[in-house]
């Protein structure tokens, strides 16, 4: 009997193989992106923190400079 009748059964099972590699493969670049997501959100919660910070001065300076008598 010729070797090719002993991996015909295997036949479905070789050829899942690819579609799970690729499957597996997005998953991965899926997972890395959604990880490279949250460094940017705790960074721009960051860049938002400072820029509150920047900005107390100034509305500070209005607030002051509204209460000046206008000639």
């Amino acid at each position: 009997m010729p070797w090719i009748a002993f991996i015909g059964p295997f036949v479905p099972f070789i050829a899942m193989l690819p579609p799970a590699i690729a499957a597996m493969w997005i998953a991965s670049r899926w997972f890395k992106s959604r990880e490279g997501a949250s460094q940017i959100r705790t960074e721009l919660a960051a860049l938002r923190e400072s820029q509150a910070e920047m900005l107390e001065p100034l509305d500070f300076t209005e607030r002051m400079l509204n209460r000046l008598p206008k000639p």
